[in-house]
């Protein structure tokens, strides 16, 4: 026996389809406009946008409507993701940048992992810089069938991210990454202009937009950073609680 397929799972499929074939770019159908449309009640609209929410693809803006949302940082667990200017910026200190590599490259077989290609990638390194002092290694892969300009931009004062989003008008909707803290080795220590064995954070992360790999990127950022940072926190409220029903106050 098929299963019956729910009318506001249709409108949701419909508007998700519509959001990443960048047919919907700013305001979604109302719903009463989805209502009209689909023949159903307002009820039913408005359970299909409140599930298309859920998943992150629409915010709510009060009096204004239902907007495509545009993700300028994405939290997960303990990571956040946003302009290495910012940090600077919070720091007080002048961030610069050195572009050591930017090419087309046979990529190691992790990275075609990662963005599910073996073709050739796009290949950026860059090092960037507090106040003259090296504080992040980026290794970046980026798929040339998607963002191939990317070798002619202004990597040296540019967030890529920035370029993707903006220029490019991607929509970066994922990320997976891990973060592990390790030490230099004989190769990787005279970048940070350290002896062997010095700390720091090595950072792996893949970019998605939608279901679409487009970036992958490693960092190694100098163990004894600390930046400061204010976000909103994206979280599950049931997290917070213990199986008796008490508010868990470790944080």
């Amino acid at each position: 026996m098929k299963k019956k397929y729910p009318k506001y799972e249709k409108i949701k499929d419909y508007v998700i389809k519509g959001i990443k074939a960048r047919n919907f770019t700013d305001a979604v159908p109302s719903e009463n406009q989805l209502a009209e449309t689909f023949g159903v009640s307002r009820m039913t609209a408005r359970k299909a946008i409140d599930a298309i929410e859920r998943e992150g693809f629409v915010e709510r803006v009060p009096g204004k409507g239902t907007f495509v949302k545009n993700k300028q940082h994405y939290t997960t667990g303990f990571f956040r993701v946003r302009p290495f200017q910012k940090w600077a910026d919070d720091l007080n200190v002048a961030l610069s940048t050195e572009v050591q590599e930017a090419q087309l490259v046979d990529p190691p077989v992790e990275v075609t992992k990662q963005l599910e290609t073996s073709d050739q990638l796009i290949r950026i390194r860059r090092l960037w810089y507090f106040d003259q002092k090296p504080v992040r290694y980026e290794i970046r892969y980026l798929r040339p069938d998607i963002c191939a300009g990317i070798l002619w931009e202004d990597l040296k004062n540019e967030s890529i991210h920035s370029i993707l989003m903006n220029k490019y008008k991607l929509q970066l909707t994922r990320i997976s990454q891990s973060m592990e803290a390790i030490v230099l080795t004989e190769e990787t220590a005279p970048i940070f202009d350290v002896r062997p064995g010095y700390p720091v954070f090595h950072i792996k992360r893949t970019i998605y937009s939608f279901d679409d790999p487009v970036s992958y990127v490693e960092y190694f950022m100098r163990g004894e950073m600390a930046f400061r940072d204010t976000f909103s926190p994206q979280f599950d409220p049931s997290d917070f609680f213990n199986i008796q029903g008490r508010e868990d106050v470790a944080s």
